[in-house]
């Protein structure tokens, strides 16, 4: 297979494997290993939960959590703005 690429890209990919003592064709495969790993991560971590799971996990790490006596949520919005 021939990749075509801008001249930029090309020297881009040139230096990275003169920097790494690899070929051309090893540091694209390697990138598309990465890559491909990358999005396989993002895959399983957006079927992790449905919205009703998610939810219910909110709920209860906000379980114990209040605004203190005589505070508001603007209060604590607002704390450390000049």
């Amino acid at each position: 297979m021939e990749v075509r690429l801008p001249p930029e890209r090309e020297a881009h990919l040139t230096a990275l494997a003169a920097e790494s003592g690899l070929s051309t064709e090893e540091v694209v495969e390697e990138a598309l290993v990465l890559w491909e790993a990358h999005h396989a991560r993002r895959a399983r971590s957006r079927a992790k939960h449905t919205p009703a799971q998610a939810a219910a996990r909110i709920r209860e790490l906000r379980k114990g959590n209040s605004v203190p006596d005589g505070e508001t949520i603007e209060d604590l919005i607002n704390y450390g703005r000049a």
